[in-house]
């Protein structure tokens, strides 16, 4: 599926990835190894937002192995700054929706009548 990657978003991904890690009982060592990565180093940056940010694919892989499915993983993908064309494409066409979009998404509201 394409994207459309927004930027800013690698802590709220990285809080998301360490949730569901440590949730399923998995070191960052243990979720490196799982990824083909030979130290945890690289999970300790992604999970601290210190990475540029997360291809979609790499996305998918780490969902794959942490079982993050359906709206979870949407939630994901949002989080990480991947939106669908077409959902990109309806938020630029009505952006006095954002905030119902992001409501569903957990993120914060921003107070409506201003820019």
């Amino acid at each position: 599926m394409a994207t459309t990657t927004i930027k800013g978003t690698t802590k709220k991904i990285g809080r998301l990835i360490r949730t569901a890690r440590m949730g399923r009982g998995l070191t960052q060592k243990d979720l490196a190894k799982k990824l083909g990565v030979r130290s945890g180093s690289y999970v300790g940056m992604l999970e601290s937002g210190l990475c540029k940010g997360i291809g979609l694919s790499r996305l998918e892989e780490i969902a794959s192995h942490l079982n993050v499915h359906g709206v979870d993983r949407y939630r994901w993908m949002a989080a990480a700054g991947h939106l669908p064309p077409g959902l990109f494409g309806a938020l630029m066409k009505s952006p006095d929706r954002w905030d119902d979009v992001l409501g569903m998404l957990g993120g914060r509201m921003r107070k409506r009548g201003r820019a």
